[in-house]
């Protein structure tokens, strides 16, 4: 009698828990979260939608969960399932820079966060926006604007996969990603400068400071990012040689 007891306890409890473990899975539930930073229309390098988030849907179609999810709350990936034709269907997706006010907000259909070169790159807008520029080139300009701009570059290198145009003479060089400029060095032997301001490598770190509000003073070294708003950053890690301008704030 005493076993059967035991055995009808046994059983409550594991009722129990999995109730609490159903509950538990669906309140940390990430799929409304995350289609809330995903709302509206996404555009590829031609301006077309590719992607086009209204409540639970994508392109009209039904979205059941989204599932296996990385990351923060503006920097993540995941796989959106969604309900196309009477089937299911996995779209794999890398989101970036999904902060407020960030002009350089990505989703990258199809990506794969260890390889940089994978997968559609789509914007909000249909062209980029820059708030900083380097000789009229800002970060997500296209690559057949720069070379409008500038011609071939004098060398292509490749960093951990990513294409580097140098242009040698000008002291300039563009990390380019899904044929688009991604990072903005300028160098200390070249004549290249922030549009806004003029700047370049010969001025002080404090008129830096003045100039862009930022809340201290750069130096050489690793000192983290300087804002200068809208989702860009300037780094001085190796200053005076060089600036650096992208969308990494660490």
């Amino acid at each position: 009698m005493r076993s059967v007891k035991l055995g009808y306890v046994g059983v409550l409890l594991g009722l129990l828990l999995l109730c609490f473990s159903t509950v538990a899975m669906a309140a940390y539930d990430p799929t409304e979260k995350i289609l809330s930073r995903l709302q509206g229309a996404w555009y590829d390098s031609a301006g077309n939608v590719v992607l086009n988030f209204t409540g639970d849907t994508v392109n009209g179609c039904k979205i059941v969960g989204a599932y296996n999810p990385a990351g923060g709350s503006s920097d993540f990936s995941c796989l959106i399932r969604i309900i196309e034709n009477g089937e299911y269907r996995d779209l794999p997706i890398v989101a970036e820079n999904l902060g407020p006010d960030n002009y350089h907000a990505h989703v990258i259909l199809n990506g794969d966060n260890r390889d940089e070169n994978k997968g559609t790159l789509l914007m909000r807008t249909t062209t980029a926006q820059y708030q900083e520029t380097v000789g009229g080139i800002g970060i997500d300009m296209p690559e057949k604007e720069v070379l409008a701009k500038y011609g071939q570059p004098d060398v292509i290198g490749i960093e951990r996969g990513v294409p580097i145009w140098k242009y040698q003479s000008l002291g300039l060089e563009l990390s380019m990603r899904h044929q688009r400029v991604w990072i903005i060095k300028i160098l200390r032997n070249g004549n290249r400068h922030f549009d806004r301001t003029g700047f370049n490598c010969a001025n002080a770190p404090y008129e830096f400071r003045e100039a862009y509000s930022f809340n201290r003073v750069p130096a050489a070294g690793t000192f983290g990012a300087f804002c200068v708003g809208h989702g860009e950053y300037m780094w001085f890690d190796n200053y005076p040689n060089s600036i650096t301008l992208s969308t990494f704030w660490n």
